[in-house]
């Protein structure tokens, strides 16, 4: 069954098991504006990966695109055992990465989230998973986005919160809405209205409805991430689950693990 969690996820440094069983989900915290140490990140980056750092205008941007993706390598090689630049990604319609079947007997599922100087990556063991991270910013026309991109019941749901709550509740609800689209894979094709998600920022989340089905928030399980300071993030996983651990990348060796 999904874990009820009475307070915010901790981030801590710590010994890092990369044997992830069936019902558990890992989620690491990545700190963008670190140098990596070694291997050299555009060592192990694919020719496409490196096209893509290209189409950056910033320098800052294409830097963190580059990181966020070493990371991604990094961590999935030592789930899978196979060395970070060889692994191959297969996209799915909606664009979601995935690693190729022949490298992943397992069934390995993955997400990936940035916002600023900070990225999650959730990882999971069969089952669909999404994240999504944003950083909180107070001159935000919460009630306009939420008119033009939540639900009808989210709205009610915003306006009934006391002034003080509704920046929180606002961004909760984005990045929950937004870990589920990302964990479905269907992107742009699923607009954000056609769901409602819990919108007190202090309340445990769940999929209210969708497209007005009641039934389908209980295939899913949603996660707050808290402790981030300055940011808002939430986590989605099909099915159930038993354990989500939280890790940190640190720069020396970039984690902290056990072999």
């Amino acid at each position: 069954m999904c874990p009820h969690f009475d307070k915010p996820r901790l981030w801590e440094e710590r010994l890092f098991n990369p044997d992830l069983s069936i019902d558990c989900v890992d989620v690491w915290k990545v700190n963008l504006d670190e140098p990596l140490s070694s291997p050299p990140p555009l060592t192990i980056l694919s020719s496409d990966e490196l096209t893509r750092s290209s189409r950056f205008r910033f320098g800052e941007d294409r830097l963190h695109f580059v990181r966020c993706r070493s990371a991604l390598r990094l961590l999935l090689g030592d789930y899978l055992r196979i060395p970070a630049a060889e692994l191959r990604f297969e996209y799915q319609p909606g664009g979601k990465p995935e690693v190729a079947d022949q490298q992943n007997p397992g069934q390995l599922q993955f997400n990936v989230s940035h916002s600023g100087s900070l990225a999650l990556i959730a990882v999971s063991a069969g089952h669909r998973v999404g994240v999504d991270i944003e950083r909180v910013r107070g001159d935000v026309d919460t009630m306009s986005l939420a008119e033009q991109f939540f639900s009808p019941r989210e709205r009610d749901g915003l306006l009934s919160l006391p002034d003080d709550l509704r920046l929180a509740a606002f961004f909760s609800t984005w990045t929950r809405k937004e870990s589920f689209l990302k964990a479905i894979g269907d992107g742009l094709s699923f607009p954000l209205a056609d769901f409602s998600i819990t919108t007190h920022p202090e309340l445990d989340p769940v999929i209210e409805e969708v497209r007005g089905d009641t039934n389908v928030g209980k295939q899913w399980s949603l996660v707050t991430l808290g402790r981030i300071d300055g940011y808002c993030a939430a986590v989605a996983v099909e099915g159930m689950f038993s354990r989500l651990e939280t890790y940190v990348m640190s720069d020396a060796g970039w984690y902290v693990h056990s072999r």
